[in-house]
């Protein structure tokens, strides 16, 4: 029985009038209460049921996983041997058909019990969902470029957003957000006309991470978990966007170079700080290894050629070693003792 579900059991005892807030106090001063019944509060075969349903939980949630994996892969196999057997109509049917079917499947298992298998569906659905537009398109002779990318990306960002709102699905928001990502990298390549090198594409990823960032603060502070399941989803789905955030715009801005390889340090150390005010490993170990590539990266550049690269190498490894200890000591004082 872990804490959350302890703390979940306190709630409904208080809640129900079997102990009192001055109960719990006396006991927390290792006192027991004498309007309590010296029996034990905790009912060990209630604590035993309980943990049993949890593991069966996680054990059946694992094989939905797996079987959807195994499942999408065999889909996937046979539709490439036969892509060109199956015809158009058959090619729609196992894309967007299958994408239809597992969306709105999606919404009857919006269960409590089946929360695993109705997020299964959705992902599902959204990873076929672009490549039926694609089959619709090329079918058509039109290529899926702008605008179709853009609007292709906007309507399924719609309908999973809907999804979100109605279901309260925590997949939704990874699925919802990443749809959003590929409008808004279609219309800023179609606004700047730039090629993959230009440094507007680095700016740009720099700006999405800083929104993943802000999306995961703001989902932190406003989303409310049902269950203990359901807060370890919703904490995994911070911890995904607090870190693909970090990803976003420390990755985009180690390759920007000139003078904001100096400034580049402070989104670095900004990386750390922000770390532990929002309690994210995520972030500390993007931070961390952005510091060292970045170590790497300047010693190599301004350097070398002075001191020699078998020195440099001495220098960047004992660097890389007091950013190993800087990063643990953070993570063990600031964010893993919650």
């Amino acid at each position: 029985m872990d804490k959350q579900q302890i703390v979940t059991f306190i709630e409904g005892q208080l809640a129900t009038g079997k102990i009192s807030r001055e109960d719990l106090l006396l006991l927390a001063n290792n006192g027991v209460p004498s309007s309590v019944n010296t029996a034990p509060v905790f009912n060990s075969s209630a604590v035993e049921t309980s943990h049993k349903e949890e593991s069966s939980k996680n054990i059946i949630n694992t094989f939905y996983g797996i079987g959807a994996i195994i499942a999408l892969g065999g889909v996937a196999i046979l539709v490439g041997q036969n892509w060109t057997e199956i015809g158009f109509m058959g090619r729609v049917l196992v894309t967007l058909g299958i994408s239809l079917i597992t969306y709105i499947s999606a919404f009857f298992l919006n269960k409590p019990s089946q929360r695993v298998i109705s997020q299964v569906m959705f992902t599902i659905s959204c990873a076929l969902a672009p490549l039926g537009v694609y089959v619709l398109l090329d079918e058509a002779n039109i290529s899926f470029a702008w605008p179709y990318t853009f609007f292709t990306a906007l309507v399924l960002c719609a309908l999973f957003g809907y999804a979100l709102w109605a279901s309260k699905k925590n997949i939704l928001v990874l699925i919802t957000i990443g749809f959003a990502s590929w409008a808004y990298y279609a219309l800023v390549s179609k606004v700047f006309a730039f090629d993959y090198s230009s440094d507007i594409l680095k700016w740009a990823g720099m700006l999405l991470g800083f929104s993943y960032i802000l999306i995961a603060h703001g989902y932190q502070s406003i989303s409310t978990a049902i269950d203990a399941s359901d807060e370890k989803e919703k904490k995994a789905v911070r911890n995904a966007l607090f870190g693909l955030g970090t990803l976003a715009v420390l990755g985009s801005g180690i390759f920007i170079g000139g003078f904001f390889d100096l400034i580049f340090i402070a989104f670095i150390f900004g990386a750390f700080y922000g770390s532990v005010y929002l309690k994210s490993q995520s972030m500390l170990t993007f931070g961390a290894l952005f510091l060292m590539a970045h170590i790497v990266k300047l010693t190599s550049k301004y350097f070398v050629d002075s001191i020699g690269w078998p020195v440099v190498l001495i220098i960047v490894g004992f660097l890389i070693i007091g950013v190993g200890y800087m990063a643990y000591n953070l993570n063990k004082k600031y964010i893993a003792v919650r």
